[in-house]
Protein backbone atom coordinates (compact mmCIF):
# COMPACT_ATOMS: atom_id res chain seq x y z
CA UNK A 1 0.00 0.00 0.00
CA UNK A 2 1.95 3.01 -1.17
CA UNK A 3 1.19 6.28 0.62
CA UNK A 4 2.48 8.97 -1.68
CA UNK A 5 3.35 12.50 -2.50
CA UNK A 6 2.65 15.26 -0.02
CA UNK A 7 5.24 16.44 2.48
CA UNK A 8 4.68 16.30 6.24
CA UNK A 9 0.98 15.68 6.26
CA UNK A 10 0.49 12.35 7.90
CA UNK A 11 1.84 9.53 5.71
CA UNK A 12 4.04 8.08 8.46
CA UNK A 13 1.34 8.61 11.08
CA UNK A 14 -1.19 6.73 8.94
CA UNK A 15 1.29 3.92 8.21
CA UNK A 16 2.11 3.53 11.91
CA UNK A 17 -1.60 3.49 12.77
CA UNK A 18 -2.18 0.67 10.27
CA UNK A 19 0.84 -1.19 11.66
CA UNK A 20 -0.46 -0.89 15.23
CA UNK A 21 -3.85 -2.18 14.11
CA UNK A 22 -2.13 -5.16 12.47
CA UNK A 23 -0.24 -5.83 15.74
CA UNK A 24 -3.53 -5.80 17.65
CA UNK A 25 -4.76 -8.51 15.27
CA UNK A 26 -1.72 -10.67 16.00
CA UNK A 27 0.39 -9.96 12.92
CA UNK A 28 4.17 -9.60 13.13
CA UNK A 29 5.08 -6.06 12.00
CA UNK A 30 8.41 -4.50 11.09
CA UNK A 31 8.88 -0.72 10.69
CA UNK A 32 11.93 0.80 9.02
CA UNK A 33 13.03 3.76 6.98
CA UNK A 34 14.29 3.25 3.44
CA UNK A 35 17.80 4.30 4.50
CA UNK A 36 17.92 1.75 7.34
CA UNK A 37 16.44 -0.98 5.15
CA UNK A 38 19.09 -0.40 2.48
CA UNK A 39 21.82 -0.64 5.14
CA UNK A 40 20.37 -3.93 6.39
CA UNK A 41 20.03 -5.29 2.86
CA UNK A 42 23.69 -4.45 2.23
CA UNK A 43 24.73 -6.31 5.39
CA UNK A 44 23.00 -9.45 4.12
CA UNK A 45 23.23 -11.27 7.47
CA UNK A 46 22.40 -14.97 7.38
CA UNK A 47 20.16 -14.95 10.47
CA UNK A 48 16.37 -14.66 10.16
CA UNK A 49 15.55 -11.29 8.68
CA UNK A 50 12.45 -9.72 10.26
CA UNK A 51 12.13 -7.35 7.29
CA UNK A 52 11.56 -10.39 5.07
CA UNK A 53 9.55 -12.64 7.37
CA UNK A 54 7.11 -10.17 8.99
CA UNK A 55 3.47 -10.25 7.96
CA UNK A 56 3.62 -6.48 7.44
CA UNK A 57 6.63 -4.30 6.70
CA UNK A 58 6.37 -0.52 6.69
CA UNK A 59 9.11 1.20 4.67
CA UNK A 60 9.02 4.90 5.50
CA UNK A 61 10.66 7.80 3.63
CA UNK A 62 11.18 6.20 0.20
CA UNK A 63 12.55 8.97 -1.98
CA UNK A 64 13.96 11.25 0.69
CA UNK A 65 17.53 10.05 0.15
CA UNK A 66 18.85 9.12 -3.32
CA UNK A 67 19.85 5.50 -3.88
CA UNK A 68 22.62 4.01 -5.99
CA UNK A 69 22.04 1.44 -8.73
CA UNK A 70 23.17 -1.33 -6.36
CA UNK A 71 20.77 -0.09 -3.66
CA UNK A 72 17.91 0.07 -6.18
CA UNK A 73 18.63 -3.55 -7.13
CA UNK A 74 18.64 -4.59 -3.45
CA UNK A 75 15.32 -2.82 -2.91
CA UNK A 76 13.92 -4.59 -5.98
CA UNK A 77 15.00 -7.94 -4.49
CA UNK A 78 13.31 -7.01 -1.20
CA UNK A 79 10.06 -6.09 -2.97
CA UNK A 80 10.23 -9.20 -5.16
CA UNK A 81 10.73 -11.44 -2.14
CA UNK A 82 7.65 -10.01 -0.42
CA UNK A 83 5.51 -9.84 -3.58
CA UNK A 84 2.30 -11.89 -3.19
CA UNK A 85 3.61 -13.38 0.09
CA UNK A 86 3.02 -10.63 2.64
CA UNK A 87 2.00 -7.00 3.00
CA UNK A 88 4.19 -3.96 2.57
CA UNK A 89 3.35 -0.32 3.21
CA UNK A 90 5.53 2.31 1.53
CA UNK A 91 5.52 6.01 2.35
CA UNK A 92 7.05 8.40 -0.15
CA UNK A 93 7.18 12.06 -0.97
CA UNK A 94 7.65 11.18 -4.66
CA UNK A 95 4.98 10.49 -7.24
CA UNK A 96 5.37 7.24 -9.16
CA UNK A 97 6.52 9.20 -12.21
CA UNK A 98 9.55 10.34 -10.20
CA UNK A 99 10.63 6.82 -9.25
CA UNK A 100 12.65 6.33 -12.44
CA UNK A 101 14.86 9.23 -11.40
CA UNK A 102 14.88 8.08 -7.76
CA UNK A 103 16.14 4.59 -8.64
CA UNK A 104 18.29 5.76 -11.54
CA UNK A 105 16.98 3.15 -13.95
CA UNK A 106 13.56 3.07 -15.62
CA UNK A 107 13.60 -0.73 -15.89
CA UNK A 108 14.23 -1.34 -12.18
CA UNK A 109 11.77 1.41 -11.18
CA UNK A 110 9.07 -0.11 -13.38
CA UNK A 111 9.77 -3.60 -11.99
CA UNK A 112 9.52 -2.31 -8.40
CA UNK A 113 6.30 -0.41 -9.10
CA UNK A 114 4.83 -3.35 -11.00
CA UNK A 115 5.16 -5.57 -7.93
CA UNK A 116 4.17 -2.91 -5.40
CA UNK A 117 1.08 -1.72 -7.23
CA UNK A 118 -0.31 -5.12 -8.21
CA UNK A 119 -3.03 -6.02 -5.63
CA UNK A 120 -2.47 -2.73 -3.77
CA UNK A 121 -4.46 0.24 -2.59
CA UNK A 122 -2.73 3.56 -3.24
CA UNK A 123 -3.50 6.43 -0.91
CA UNK A 124 -2.40 9.72 -2.44
CA UNK A 125 -2.33 12.35 0.28
CA UNK A 126 -2.53 15.99 -0.69
CA UNK A 127 -2.49 19.05 1.45
CA UNK A 128 -0.34 21.28 3.55
CA UNK A 129 2.22 20.25 6.13
CA UNK A 130 0.69 19.12 9.40
CA UNK A 131 3.79 20.17 11.33
CA UNK A 132 3.80 23.70 9.94
CA UNK A 133 0.12 24.44 10.50
CA UNK A 134 -0.31 27.68 12.38
CA UNK A 135 3.24 28.89 11.73
CA UNK A 136 3.65 32.18 9.89
CA UNK A 137 6.30 30.71 7.57
CA UNK A 138 3.82 28.07 6.39
CA UNK A 139 1.67 30.70 4.70
CA UNK A 140 4.61 31.80 2.54
CA UNK A 141 5.64 28.21 1.73
CA UNK A 142 2.09 27.21 0.80
CA UNK A 143 1.70 30.33 -1.32
CA UNK A 144 4.92 29.46 -3.22
CA UNK A 145 3.85 25.82 -3.63
CA UNK A 146 0.45 26.86 -4.95
CA UNK A 147 2.08 29.24 -7.42
CA UNK A 148 4.39 26.46 -8.66
CA UNK A 149 1.45 24.09 -9.01
CA UNK A 150 -0.55 26.72 -10.90
CA UNK A 151 2.44 27.39 -13.17
CA UNK A 152 2.82 23.65 -13.87
CA UNK A 153 -0.90 23.34 -14.65
CA UNK A 154 -0.61 26.17 -17.17
CA UNK A 155 2.41 24.56 -18.88
CA UNK A 156 0.74 21.16 -19.37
Amino acid sequence: MPLCKALHNGKTHLAISLAIKACHHGFKVYFTTMDTLIKKLKEGATRQKAYLSSSLVVVDEVGYIPVTTQEAYLFFQFVSHRYERSSTIITSNKSFGDWQELFGDPVIATAILDRLLHHSKVINIKGHSYRLRGHSISKQIFKEQKQQTDDNDIQT
